[in-house]
């Protein structure tokens, strides 16, 4: 109860302040430092001389959840905090960064960024620490900027947090005078900070993740994106396998899963991923598919799934390209009222394959978007699922989701 009432206590702040206001507030000021803070970016603390800057930060998002449950029995009504982070990132001497971010949200707490990088150009990183693995366009880019409230199912996937090295590249096409047109990163992973318990497959490994995108259009109000993702995983210690979904909400259990499967000795996953933006208009589509192979002399398994979502500005401003990171960013309103935004999406998921009854599921999304501020908007979702379990006495299950988040960043 006293984070939730945080939680408004800040949105309410976000909401009074002029939605053009991104200014800094200077707290403190010497000759070789400054100390400031804004509504926007939170604190920040310059140094000139050793060349230091530190920033803190955060998230909350907070939901409301009714659902219209079928043959699997939830509650009804419920409310929480889906994410509340707090970090610090900072640079050091130009070509160091780290951040370090902590999740409070309960039944999520433990750390998410946790990294250190050397950054000599705008085209070269090396990064080491606890970060999202480079695999898929949806699940690269930062919730703060979702078209609707969570994920699509078909993420369950995808690696999403691990520990270990990364190399980043970006750069242009040919020798002309143009901005960013492709990146490629390069990833060698092991378990999110040492844990198997922290990683959503619940595996024990060693691999590595790849990912390379092209955009053969990249203007300011004009875009064509293009990537594909791979991921090698290679268990040890027998430790097992799964994949696990919610039916797109965060606060409801798992639907969908294969259960631990002892018998997987590694798993590969490829992606295809997609997106274009037109003016308000933005639509993007992924297809994963994992291939798991057994030492227990049974068949090898796959399971895929995918999605196509869009979303149209009404009030017409547009969404933001990142050429370096290749991932769709948020946008900034430019009415003192703020932005509306519809969207909607389908995704699929099929974990059903040899002995393995996981379930399929099929969801349909619809969403609305009221950006009060560029940090700061209310989400209202609405998903129709239509879920299903072969086996010896296959049933279906379609629950109807209702949601509302209330969601700030800083």
């Amino acid at each position: 109860m006293i984070v939730r009432t945080a939680f408004c206590a800040l949105f309410l702040l976000a909401v009074a302040a002029d939605p053009a206001a991104s200014k800094r507030y200077t707290i403190l000021e010497g000759d070789s430092y400054d100390f400031d803070v804004s509504t926007l970016r939170g604190l920040r603390l310059r140094v000139q001389d050793p060349d230091i800057e530190l920033l803190v930060g955060g998230r909350l998002h907070g939901d409301l959840n009714f659902i219209e449950d079928d043959r699997t029995q939830y509650e009804s009504f419920d409310s929480e905090v889906r994410r509340g982070r707090i970090y610090l990132r900072g640079r050091l001497f130009e070509d160091f960064g780290f951040k370090i971010e902590r999740e409070f949200a309960n039944h999520r707490e433990g750390w998410r960024n946790l990294w250190v990088r050397y950054k000599p150009t705008r085209s070269f990183s090396l990064k080491g620490g606890n970060f999202v693995a480079p695999f898929g366009l949806d699940d690269v880019n930062s919730s703060n900027y979702s078209s609707l409230m969570e994920r699509s199912i078909s993420s369950s996937l995808a690696p999403a947090y691990q520990t270990g090295i990364r190399l980043d590249l970006n750069g242009k096409i040919g020798k002309r005078k143009s901005r960013n047109r492709w990146t490629w990163s390069l990833a060698a992973l092991t378990n999110p900070l040492g844990q198997s318990s922290d990683d959503q497959h619940r595996s024990e490994h060693v691999g590595f993740a790849t990912r390379a995108t092209f955009a053969p259009i990249a203007r300011n109000r004009r875009v064509l994106h293009l990537g594909i993702a791979t991921e090698y995983r290679k268990l040890v210690n027998g430790s097992g396998y799964r994949i696990r979904a919610r039916p797109e909400s965060g606060m409801d259990p798992a639907l969908f899963s294969t259960g631990t499967l002892g018998d997987v000795d590694s798993v590969v996953s490829v992606g295809l991923e997609g997106a274009g933006l037109v003016g308000p208009f933005t639509v993007q589509a992924e297809y994963m598919r994992s291939f798991l192979h057994r030492d227990s002399g049974r068949s090898d398994l796959s399971f895929d799934g995918g999605y196509v979502q869009m979303s149209y500005v009404l009030t017409g401003e547009r969404r933001r390209y990142s050429r370096t990171l290749g991932v769709i960013r948020g946008l900034k309103p430019s009415h003192v009222w703020g932005a509306f935004e519809v969207a909607a999406r389908f995704s699929s998921l099929d974990l059903d394959d040899d002995d393995v009854s996981g379930g399929r599921a099929r969801d349909l999304t619809f969403g609305l978007n009221w950006y009060l501020r560029e940090n700061a908007r209310v989400m209202f979702n609405y998903t129709r699922v239509d879920g299903k379990r072969r086996g010896a006495s296959p049933r279906s299950d379609d629950p109807q989701i209702y949601q509302i988040r209330f969601q700030l960043f800083f």
